[in-house]
């Protein structure tokens, strides 16, 4: 078929992948690999839902906090609904069983059709969710209903949870307003997408944020404290190995980690040039190692010889890899066009490097939530736009010095116990679900 003729006919493409999903309905629901093993908490786990956009295993840091945050409890008990279809390539990092409105991916509105995909997706595919939505829950009865509020879940559970009696616990890690959201979907839609998450926010029996400037936010929006904070984070077992003296690096190879999607091209981009330079003015190997489910070889600032792709991991092979790691890297924008994003997000590969205790290069806008932690904690290299003509000065004379690596590792432990506790942060949901749950 002539191509001119497959654009005039993908709208209608479209339209038929729904019918297909809303027929084809994932019914069965299928245990998931990994068992969720750790100290338990004090009482008989509740039945639980988790409500997300995409299902368990998806690439993000959203699914490994909430792997986190559940880990110790009855995998038995839980139970997970779903807004898209299943496209990972296996089920794991998570407990339980799943099932989902099926409905297709490639509805989701990027650039191309992103007027007719969002119009679909609002006007049959959130309806059509939404029940299938409550019917789940009529088979499930769940006690505690943990939903992770990210774009089309939010129109859906905003019809939902005024009709379900449970405990409704909300989750915000992205606001819906930043500016990559607003350019996808318009303007006027995200407007209302912030309203539905104002008035789940009012309405939700408790609620999580991904950061302190979050809930400051949230509560200048609806007049509700929130105090609990819940990112990645850093387990126990890890904390106590935090206390050891940090180790000398194995050669004169500089090696850098960053575990994760690149949202912040441009700053990623002026990164590169500046290793390419630095490894040649101090005569020494720079590599920097990522690990995603993205390649970006096809990438005008990707060089071979300084970037190496390994493709995706899990958290646990994340660890393992980061312990041959130098440095970690946590990077967002150096420039300030999306404000809401620079402010409100926090980056989990910032934990990834917290967690293997290696020193962190904490590349932002200084008004980011990142430099906000950075300034706070000897963590590093720390790199803000207001240093961009000194980079490369910067990181020669930083990257090789291992003299106080062992004053890193202190700082990263007292940060990690500090902000990025998972321990604590189980303590505080257990503490929601104990008002639910049936105490033996």
């Amino acid at each position: 078929m002539a191509p001119h003729i497959r654009r005039r006919h993908y709208p209608i493409t479209l339209a038929l992948q729904l019918i297909r999903a809303m027929i084809q309905k994932l019914h069965s629901p299928h245990p998931i690999q990994e068992r969720l093993d750790s100290s338990s908490p004090p009482f008989a786990t509740p039945r639980i839902l988790v409500i997300a956009e995409f299902a368990p295993g998806s690439a993000g840091g959203s699914w490994v906090i909430i792997k986190q945050l559940l880990r110790g409890l009855d995998w038995n008990q839980i139970h997970c609904w779903s807004f898209y279809t299943d496209e990972s390539p296996k089920p794991y990092n998570f407990g339980g069983r799943h099932h989902s409105a099926n409905i297709p991916s490639k509805l989701s509105p990027k650039l191309r059709w992103k007027e007719l995909k969002g119009m679909i997706l609002e006007n049959i595919a959130v309806p059509y969710a939404a029940r299938d939505l409550q019917a789940y829950i009529r088979e499930v009865q769940p006690d505690f209903i943990f939903f992770l509020a990210h774009c089309w879940g939010i129109p859906v559970v905003n019809r939902v949870m005024p009709h379900v009696k449970a405990h409704w616990h909300l989750e915000i890690h992205d606001m819906p307003d930043t500016a990559s959201w607003v350019k996808s979907m318009g303007r006027r839609r995200i407007d209302r997408f912030m309203r539905y998450t104002e008035e789940l926010y009012l309405q939700a029996d408790s609620r999580a944020v991904i950061g302190p400037e979050m809930a400051e936010d949230m509560r200048q929006r609806t007049g509700i404290t929130c105090a609990n904070v819940f990112r990645c984070a850093v387990e126990p077992e890890i904390l106590a190995r935090l206390a050891e003296p940090a180790s000398p690096p194995r050669d004169e190879i500089i090696r850098i980690g960053y575990a994760g999607t690149i949202l912040a091209e441009a700053t990623f981009a002026r990164l590169i040039v500046a290793l390419k330079k630095v490894g040649s003015r101090l005569n020494r190997k720079i590599e920097l190692h990522l690990y995603s489910w993205h390649s970006y070889k096809d990438r005008a600032w990707f060089d071979p010889d300084v970037v190496i792709e390994h493709g995706p991991k899990t958290e646990a092979e994340v660890y393992e890899e980061y312990q041959k790691m130098t440095w970690g890297l946590s990077i967002m924008k150096l420039d300030d066009d999306d404000p809401r994003y620079n402010r409100l997000s926090f980056p989990c590969k910032f934990t990834a490097a917290l967690a293997a205790g290696i020193p962190l290069i904490c590349i932002g806008n200084r008004h980011s939530s990142l430099m906000e932690m950075a300034k706070d904690y000897r963590l590093g290299l720390v790199l803000t736009e207001e240093d961009e003509p000194h980079f490369e000065d910067r990181m020669c004379e930083v990257l090789p010095d291992f003299s106080k690596f062992d004053l890193y590792r202190s700082e990263i432990l007292r940060c990690a116990r500090k902000e990025f506790n998972a321990g604590r942060n189980r303590e505080e949901l257990h503490e929601m679900m104990g008002t639910v749950a049936k105490r033996p």
